[in-house]
């Protein structure tokens, strides 16, 4: 680009790239001359200009020529910025960072007292078929939404914190040793290690698809292996996941007599009866010890065979055995025979169980080779499913053993870490665990299979991996609190704002072993013991409450300075301190400012995180870099407001001033000029706390009572006038919860137009409407009390006007139709009942014209009902539109499903998922 002024207007010449040009619309001012295809910016703007060539830089080299005078000489220096070295020790966390994360971790270390004002990174795709392992099932990656629950590695349930859509990509097939496979794109990140790795215990390493293509998927074969005619080794292992943890399911047939039915039991007639050999007695023995009082197994001789049937003790005619069998659709011969999907997905005793029944029928352990046999590919299948799912591993091959007049059978090799036998005694003694052949996986191919639409997800899993097809553990994206923890700077202080409290919490339990706590005033005076006894190592404090937890008194009540301040003496314990959102701390005059700075003196490790690293005026870092105790780094406060906060915009020599701060206390990476695809939309969800918890409370228990009377409502009439009401009391609830979280969405409002970014805010409260509004005067809104014209300026100032950075929208009056693709930014105070209606107001910024990655942020109340709907929600994407809250009759099951979402386990799933 070439920069040229000429009449009071910049010039600007470039070859056209879309991304610059969105830029320079942001601009004020700014116009295109169509004849001589230039971009035109006011002289006036040369500070907005130069924070634009700084932007670019990595795209777009810029060169300023046209006036000469002695500031347009100085900024035609160049400086070459620093270049960040890879991380030179053990990062010690629970998973690898990435590459560009591991500089800037080595980079903070180096600077000790530094801004981090990294934007955040991306996640690595799976094809949106790819199937991934819930509590509830298979689901489609293309299904999965923020919120949903999920598998990690370690089988426990994770919660899906954003998604990542990737678009078209091309995809590859990733088979493992046993069969199963996994699809995704070159980028996606895997989870490996090799056997050097593994002989010297390092651990798991974290590398992309194309890393382990280029570095080999086979060692290599000395001559030995080579003479012999064996095949290479294969190189890179992946971890094998933990027994995934399903809820406990209440079955009528215990899961071991279900899977002796299906083993050896026949089941097409009008009884149901198992063939077993005297050997076998074993497993009589234990379904008789398991059975209901009114069943019993007797044997019996049919055509010369001896055979048990499971028949009931009194003379009633009805089996529920044999119902049961019949409701599954499991009374068809051994061919079709296999596994009722609920049943593989009972808690992990219960499947033990359910694979025992199984292998004592129809298994088998020669020489330590345990096998499953069946003539049912289905079944074959399942059982290979069942195995995985309990931490094993499994490979199904087909046998044809016509000659044998026995046709195909399908043998299922298996390999767990338990004994998969219990009760036949000669099959239990002959398995022992092969300490030679771990339950182990290795890549063994990768083939590229066409393009397909990819998407990733991000989950709460401590090392970010979750469960896909045939349960093989993949890794997702990370953002990890490193420097701490390295450095060892504990006990450590966070302070931020209060809607980022409890989301901090999350972010040190999930990539570390640290232990971390919000302050309250339940600890106000007692949180150090919590750090001396070794319980705790983080202390989380949102700015409003410095005062209130680290000042013994201020000397004066007005026209106070820093001097007048009496800190208390716990503050001398932190090693660390770390300030999100610093430029808070902007004006040297606020309380805020003082308390950080107070707060921070002497520190040896100092993190400040921000999105704003260059700023309108440079003399906003004044009061940031005097906490970091960084001023003498630019000669100190004079030399620094004479250098770089001079002429009419009080700005001066950014070049310089950039290079200082990248130099001494200061690192960025932008995602949208490094990363070359961009996602469409980023979800995130943001729990915050209600200012009204005992209103809730009241509204709550309210509703609880309401519904126990619907629950015991025997007259169908009774029921259905009943569920109008229930829905008026759930919204009532949600209105309440609504009013709460006002307070801590308006903090993070300020905060983004601190950041000098628009933002889309939904709701549906006239009252939430109005609060809103009183806090920010400038604000446009569309809802229903606007006129059509009124509504139509609102949108026209938001697209338009660089200043008018808040629209707030009613989601019924503004959730279709408008484009206000000015923000890519969306929050919701309130949401929609459907998935439909969530995904329209998030198109109004998602549409043609939009070059941004659009970011939506879904505020959820801390132990409201805003998560318990969220996920209902999110996972039954079907929910009826007429779910408003009127009295009017409504399908009894949607009614159900949400007035079930109050019992115990979801409400403590709430408290966690959320």
């Amino acid at each position: 680009m070439n920069i040229i002024l000429k009449d009071n207007m910049f010039e600007l010449q470039f070859k056209y790239r879309p991304i610059i040009v969105d830029r320079i619309k942001q601009i004020e001012g700014r116009k295109y001359d169509a004849i001589r295809k230039i971009w035109k910016v006011p002289a006036s703007k040369r500070v907005e200009l130069e924070r634009l060539a700084y932007q670019i830089r990595q795209i777009e080299p810029v060169t300023w020529g046209g006036d000469q005078s002695a500031h347009s000489r100085e900024e035609e220096k160049t400086y070459d910025l620093p270049v960040l070295r890879p991380l030179d020790r053990p990062h010690g966390l629970k998973i690898t960072p990435y590459p560009y994360q591991l500089e800037g971790i080595q980079r903070g270390l180096e600077f000790k007292r530094f801004m981090n004002t990294d934007e955040p990174g991306l996640g690595k795709a799976n094809p949106l078929y790819s199937l991934i392992s819930s509590p509830s099932g298979w689901i489609k990656m293309g299904d999965i939404k923020v919120g949903d629950t999920i598998f990690a590695k370690d089988g426990s349930i994770q919660t899906v914190d954003a998604i990542y859509p990737q678009g078209f990509q091309k995809t590859y097939r990733v088979e493992m040793s046993d069969g199963s496979y996994s699809d995704c794109n070159l980028e996606h990140l895997w989870c490996v290690r090799d056997q050097n790795r593994r002989r010297r215990g390092k651990g798991w390493t974290v590398k992309t698809l194309q890393e382990l293509i280029n570095q080999g998927l086979t060692n290599e074969t000395n001559e030995k292996r080579a003479n012999s005619g064996r095949k290479p080794s294969l190189k890179w292992e992946i971890p094998v996941c933990e027994p995934v943890q399903y809820r406990r399911t209440d079955f009528f047939i215990d899961p071991y007599i279900m899977g002796s039915l299906i083993g050896d039991g026949s089941l097409t007639g009008t009884s149901i009866s198992m063939s077993l050999p005297e050997e076998k007695y074993g497993i009589v023995k234990y379904i008789r010890s398991i059975l209901p009082e009114d069943y019993q197994i007797k044997k019996a001789i049919r055509k010369g065979d001896l055979r048990f049937g499971i028949s009931r003790i009194s003379k009633r005619n009805d089996n529920e055995y044999h119902q049961e069998i019949s409701r599954y659709g499991l009374n068809i011969s051994s061919p079709t025979k296999f596994i009722p999907s609920d049943y593989l997905q009972g808690d992990i005793e219960q499947r033990r169980m359910l694979l025992a029944g199984l292998m004592d029928t129809d298994g088998s352990c020669i020489k330590n080779r345990t096998t499953f046999h069946t003539t049912s590919l289905r079944l074959a299948n399942d059982v290979k499913e069942l195995v995985q799912s309990l931490g094993g591993i499994s490979i199904v091959r087909a046998y044809n053993r016509t000659i044998e007049e026995k046709g195909i059978e399908y043998q299922v090799n298996i390999r767990t870490n338990f004994n998969p036998f219990f009760a036949v005694p000669y099959k239990y003694n002959a398995w022992k665990l092969n300490k030679a052949f771990r339950v182990t996986r290795y890549i063994k191919s990768v083939n590229f299979i066409g393009i397909y639409e990819q998407q990733c997800i991000k989950v709460s899993a401590p090392d970010s991996l979750y469960l896909t097809n045939d349960f093989i553990v993949t890794h997702n994206t990370l953002q990890s609190i490193a420097t701490i923890n390295i450095a060892n700077a504990f006990p450590c202080l966070v302070i931020c704002p209060s809607s980022l409290k409890i989301n901090w919490e999350r972010e040190w339990h999930k990539f570390t072993d640290k232990k971390a706590m919000v302050l309250s005033d339940k600890v106000r005076d007692t949180w150090p013991f919590f750090w001396q006894t070794g319980m705790y190592q983080v202390f989380i404090v949102n700015y409003e409450s410095l005062k209130k937890y680290f000042v013994q008194r201020i000397k004066k009540s007005e026209g106070w300075t820093l001097r007048d301040v009496e800190f208390r003496q716990s503050i001398g314990l932190f090693k660390s301190v770390i300030i999100d959102e610093s430029h808070r701390c902007k004006s040297s005059s606020t309380q805020q400012a003082k308390f950080c700075k107070g707060i921070c003196k002497g520190k040896e490790y100092i993190i400040e995180l921000t999105g704003t690293p260059v700023v309108n005026k440079p003399k906003d870092l004044v009061p940031q870099l005097s906490i970091l105790d960084r001023m003498d780094d630019f000669g100190g406060y004079k030399n620094f407001v004479d250098r770089f906060c001079s002429g009419p915009n009080e700005a001066s020599n950014l070049k310089e001033l950039n290079y200082l701060l990248w130099t001494h206390c200061m690192f960025r990476r932008e995602k949208s000029l490094v990363l070359k695809d961009l996602p469409d939309k980023v979800r995130q969800v943001l729990t915050c706390e209600i200012t009204n918890r005992k209103e809730y409370k009241d509204a709550e228990s309210d509703l609880i009572s309401y519904l126990q009377k619907y629950k015991n409502a025997d007259d169908e009439k009774i029921a259905r006038a009943m569920r109008g009401e229930v829905m008026v009391r759930i919204n009532i609830l949600r209105q309440v919860a609504a009013r709460g979280k006002v307070k801590e969405v308006i903090e993070f409002v300020k905060d983004f137009r601190e950041n000098g970014q628009k933002i889309i805010l939904f709701c549906s409260l006239h009252e939430v409407v109005d609060q809103l509004k009183k806090h920010f005067p400038t604000a446009v809104s569309v809802t229903g009390r606007d006129s059509a014209e009124e509504k139509q300026a609102a949108v026209d100032s938001f697209q338009k006007n660089p200043k008018t950075d808040i629209i707030i929208c009613s989601i019924k009056a503004a959730g279709v139709g408008l484009t206000l693709t000015s923000s890519s930014n969306v929050a919701f105070v309130e949401f929609p009942w459907t998935y439909a209606d969530c995904c329209q107001c998030e198109d109004r910024a998602h549409r043609i014209g939009q070059k941004n990655s659009v970011t939506v942020y879904y505020f959820l109340g801390k132990g409201t009902i805003d998560g318990k709907i969220y996920r209902i929600i999110q996972t039954k994407k079907s929910i009826a539109n007429a779910v408003t809250g009127s009295t009017e009759a409504i399908e009894e099951n949607i009614v159900d499903m949400i007035a079930n979402i109050f019992n115990s386990n979801d409400n403590e799933e709430d408290e966690e998922a959320f």
